[in-house]
């Protein structure tokens, strides 16, 4: 085991010291004096970003003791500590009769430096913690605040079904089918953006006239992404009408992704080579094309150069499971 809990994570970590008030006898005022810190610090996170529903739901937690003397143990029932709340604010029920977890195979006493923790799996004290939703998982002990993450479970994305994608936007819908077998890798990192709201009330920041529209930024121009980048993924597919493509984030390499993509109305040769084309639009070409066909800001405007004067919303992407057409006569 390392000591990776040291690390800092805006959503998926929370690392709080203890601290205690300075106590004050009846018989006389209360004096300002300096906090005692505990030497305890704890760090919680979920294994992965988020989850697929019906998939193990594990969190890690780890204690370390920083301070320059002994912590003494209190003698605490980790699983105990966890609380999980859905979307609402509604507790999720634990299951009943579970059995504690060993206190012995917790250390008695931290030396300086010194570290425990285990994995949990919330799934199996919060069943329901399994479903679609996004979840608060809190965590307390004895004489330690509550400390909270958000971890968020999603629709499972199963690479032996086929998927479409449907862009609402007031413009009218775009439809997409996916390239699953050309590109795998960037079609399932879009079904699951999708799946998880991501792309939900983005823009259509950029066009090129009556040829290009990209979307996909959560900054809404060419520097969002979702916080990773992915590689790409060659399969000889060009950038034809009606091509979907992903294009590289502006603050990362040329050659490397994450969530905004093009639509293209007409070939572009130029593209060929340089973006994964990983879907195709099968319905909504026009409304592609009516977007691409905007007027746009221009120089010396607030707004970038090439993004439509009006915002473009993507007001709602579904991902659906494609109908299987049946053979006339079966």
């Amino acid at each position: 085991m390392t000591a990776s809990f040291v690390r800092r994570s805006p959503l998926f970590v929370l690392v709080a010291a203890l601290a205690g008030p300075g106590v004050a006898t009846a018989a006389e005022p209360a004096k300002e004096t300096p906090k005692a810190s505990s030497p305890l610090y704890v760090h919680i996170e979920t294994r992965a970003p988020l989850s697929y529903s019906g998939d193990r739901n594990e969190v890690t937690i780890l204690f370390k003791n920083e301070g320059t003397e002994n912590w003494t143990n209190p003698g605490m029932e980790v699983e105990a500590g966890f609380q999980v709340y859905d979307s609402n604010g509604n507790k999720l029920e634990r299951v009943k009769n579970v059995a504690a977890s060993a206190k012995d195979g917790q250390p008695r006493m931290l030396e300086p430096n010194g570290y425990f923790g285990k994995i949990v799996d919330l799934s199996a004290l919060f069943p329901k913690i399994s479903g679609i939703d996004t979840y608060k998982i809190t965590w307390s002990g004895p004489g330690i605040p509550e400390k909270a993450i958000t971890h968020r479970v999603i629709k499972k994305y199963d690479s032996s079904r086929d998927y479409q994608a449907v862009i609402n936007t007031e413009f009218g819908n775009i439809v997409l089918e996916f390239y699953d077998d050309l590109a795998p890798m960037h079609v399932k990192n879009f079904i699951d953006l999708a799946n998880q709201g991501f792309y939900d009330g983005k823009l259509f920041h950029r066009t090129i006239k009556g040829e290009v529209a990209f979307a996909g930024s959560p900054t809404n121009d060419e520097r969002g992404g979702p916080g990773y980048t992915l590689p790409p993924e060659p399969n000889g597919l060009k950038v034809l009408p009606g091509s979907v493509a992903q294009v590289r984030n502006a603050m990362s390499g040329a050659e490397e992704s994450g969530s905004i993509f093009l639509i293209a109305t007409v070939p572009k040769p130029d593209m060929d080579t340089h973006y994964t084309v990983f879907a195709r639009v099968t319905a909504g070409l026009d409304t592609v094309k009516a977007i691409t066909n905007l007027p746009t800001a221009g120089a010396g405007g607030a707004r970038a150069v090439m993004r439509p004067i009006r915002d473009v919303v993507m007001k709602k992407v579904e991902i659906r499971e494609k109908k299987v057409e049946k053979t006339a006569g079966k």
